[in-house]
């Protein structure tokens, strides 16, 4: 039986994720009618059409042959990953992604140890939202993710990385810090509260436990950077919940208040479900949790 060949399902799939085209073309470095015939080719094969032209999307089929044809083209890159990490022992590159504040927290120790083991691989990082970095992965264009749960994707599998909990930080001359903590939690509803973006997910944890609390924060700013969040804290513009691993960065400019049954930040490694971990990958993997193993609730 003929096979589908690699070149014209790495043309389907750029066309079904660029929605153009135009745009799938330069994606593959094709020119556009050399990608039409590669899909007209497929879609000859199969005996219907896989993209609706007139409406740009994709037909039924175009839809279940998508998922066979992503899944083909993730083995093959990680063939090629496999085979030369086999043959000379590494592979060229290895991509990561994760959000801002994992990569400027915990990030760079595993980085600095994983490039003394391997100076000679080209390591990305890419930082987006979890959301953002699950599509990436799913898509092949990066090997791992570092994401907070839940995850969305049913075709990743998740590995735990660490659970980040969460603390109270306040400026080191609020009046809050000269009371009991089991009393603290009761004095924080007349408090300005800094917020992190409650689209976020960790935003959505923390949002979640100020309402099983009771409290409705008058919020100063609600902002998607902990950097910005921690400066305004520390400045006396409010106070804030945080995850462990931002606190104990600034904990020379703010205070750090640990308060009792708060949630934790759930992180996991995530890769394609239908695809084993390389050596590469896998070492990276180890460094996470080694570097992570020291968080404790």
């Amino acid at each position: 039986m003929e096979t589908f060949s690699y070149d014209a399902l790495q043309c389907f799939c750029a066309l079904v994720e660029t929605g153009s085209f135009g745009k799938a073309a330069e994606k593959t470095g094709r020119t556009q009618p050399a990608l039409s015939q590669r899909i007209k080719s497929i879609e000859e094969r199969l005996g219907g059409e896989l993209f609706d032209r007139r409406r740009k999307c994709l037909t039924p089929l175009g839809k279940n042959f998508y998922e066979l044809a992503k899944e083909f083209t993730l083995m093959q890159k990680k063939f090629n990953m496999l085979f030369q990490e086999a043959t000379q022992g590494f592979s060229s590159e290895l991509k990561i992604g994760t959000s801002d504040t994992f990569a400027f927290h915990l990030l760079p120790k595993v980085i600095r140890e994983f490039l003394r083991q391997f100076p000679q691989i080209q390591l990305s990082v890419i930082t987006r939202s979890s959301d953002e970095i699950e599509t990436m992965v799913y898509k092949g264009e990066i090997n791992i993710g570092v994401v907070t749960q839940p995850v969305g994707h049913n075709n990743l599998k998740e590995v735990k990385i660490c659970e980040d909990p969460i603390y109270l930080v306040t400026s080191k001359k609020h009046p809050i810090t000269k009371k009991k903590t089991s009393d603290i939690i009761y004095d924080l509803h007349d408090e300005s509260i800094v917020m992190i973006d409650s689209k976020t997910r960790t935003g959505r944890i923390i949002s979640k436990y100020l309402k099983t609390i009771k409290i409705e924060p008058k919020c100063v700013i609600d902002g998607g950077s902990f950097q910005v969040i921690m400066k305004y804290v520390a400045e006396g513009f409010g106070i804030s919940f945080v995850p462990r691993m931002v606190a104990m960065d600034w904990q020379e400019k703010v205070e750090i208040i640990k308060i009792k049954k708060t949630p934790t930040i759930p992180y996991v490694c995530i890769y394609p479900r239908f695809l084993s971990m390389s050596k590469t990958e896998k070492t990276f993997l180890n460094l996470l949790k080694k570097h992570t193993s020291t968080i404790r609730i």
